[in-house]
């Protein structure tokens, strides 16, 4: 199984971006796989009417109702697990996708030292030390 993706956690990845109203990397992976795992949830819900209504209710901004919609979705995690390990890989690739363009690298000149720097998610980064010789 995929490691630690709780329901709350794929609400919060499927549809916390229309909350926030985020832009940026998010949205640009929107269409592409934010609206693929918010369908296969509304799919599993389907047919719960409160679970429909949460829903709805997410979509026209209604922060409130996240954990209730990730109460339903959980349960259905339980009863299947391949289902879970599904939406679980979906919500994976989404948070991936939306983390990996967050490094940035920096050059800094100083006389003879140009410093490089870059930021990544990672627990080591590296710092450069190049001096050139005029």
């Amino acid at each position: 199984m995929v490691l630690g993706f709780t329901a709350a956690k794929i609400i919060e990845i499927a549809f916390g971006g229309m909350i926030e109203g985020s832009a940026g990397k998010l949205m640009e992976i929107a269409i592409e796989k934010v609206n693929p795992l918010r369908q296969k949830i509304w799919n599993k819900l389907r047919g719960n009417p409160e679970a429909e209504r949460a829903m709805k209710a997410v979509e026209q901004g209604s922060k409130s109702e996240l954990v209730q919609i990730a109460e339903y979705l959980q349960a259905c995690m339980d009863k299947e697990p391949a289902f879970a390990e599904e939406i679980q890989i979906m919500a994976k690739e989404i948070h991936i996708s939306n983390t990996q363009d967050n490094s940035r690298t920096q050059i800094n000149r100083d006389n003879a030292k140009g410093y490089q720097v870059e930021t990544v998610n990672s627990e080591s980064v590296q710092f450069g030390d190049t001096i050139n010789n005029h």
